[in-house]
């Protein structure tokens, strides 16, 4: 273990420590070890959710306006059209076959969570020299097309479907930088009633996780809940779970 300590920032693996004040048994490198364990299992879950909501829009999306539609700047907005061409150019899609069914699974599979949570938003603006034109998702990308993704919520309901996934990207984006979560996800730019910032367990944030899935498909919903590693990882927790905050009881 000295020699992963070694390797981390005594001002990271300080808040370990001091959690683990009340078990001196325990290294505080162990609660991190663990810590790692259970946010890879909580990516693992986000990973099946990510693929089974990109895929199911994206088949959504070219029902309507066909294979190329990540190509039309009469839908899509600006910043949207800037995170496809990156995806193209990441994929190297120029140097693909002449195979529209092809080169459409490619740009699908490059494009991030953050794209397909953006084209569940309200959409921005489009600009062509001194014109600038709004680009709103609400008719062009979720009645159009987007809706059908998500079977079982109401079709006016694209503000509820785009909340919780941006919660789960969140929780994406916070695991894949590595940072902490077993003290909670932080939701930037959200207050309470009492005016302070939100802050989800971790029971909660993962819990979105699955509701996110079930608005695409409750079968699978049902699935990734019996096959989720994270309860078994949260249950091994070496230390008395209220120096953490596991779920809403939990918050300090």
């Amino acid at each position: 273990m000295h020699r992963l300590r070694a390797t981390v920032p005594q001002i990271r693996m300080q808040r370990y420590d001091l959690a683990c004040r009340h078990n001196p048994e325990v290294d505080g490198v162990e609660l991190y070890v663990w810590a790692r364990s259970v946010a890879l299992a909580l990516f693992d879950d986000i990973g099946h959710v990510e693929i089974a909501m990109r895929s199911a829009m994206a088949k959504e999306m070219a029902r309507t306006y066909g294979l190329t539609w990540y190509e039309q700047d009469a839908i899509l907005d600006d910043g949207t059209l800037e995170l496809i061409d990156e995806a193209k150019r990441r994929s190297r899609v120029r140097d693909l076959p002449n195979d529209s069914a092809l080169i459409h699974g490619k740009v699908v599979a490059s494009l991030m969570l953050g794209f397909w949570v953006k084209l569940l938003g309200r959409g921005m603006y489009r600009e062509h020299g001194d014109q600038r034109n709004r680009r709103i998702h609400d008719t062009l990308i979720w009645k159009a097309a987007a809706h059908r993704a998500f079977p079982n919520v109401d079709e006016l309901a694209r503000q509820r479907v785009e909340g919780v996934a941006r919660y789960v990207q969140t929780l994406r984006n916070r695991i894949a930088h590595h940072e902490h979560v077993v003290w909670g996800v932080p939701i930037a730019g959200e207050k309470d009633v009492r005016g302070n910032s939100v802050r989800l367990s971790l029971g909660a944030a993962h819990e979105n996780v699955f509701v996110l899935a079930s608005f695409i498909d409750r079968g699978f919903a049902s699935w990734l809940r019996e096959n989720s590693a994270v309860q078994s990882r949260i249950d091994a927790c070496p230390i008395y779970a209220g120096e953490l905050m596991l779920i809403d009881e939990m918050r300090a």
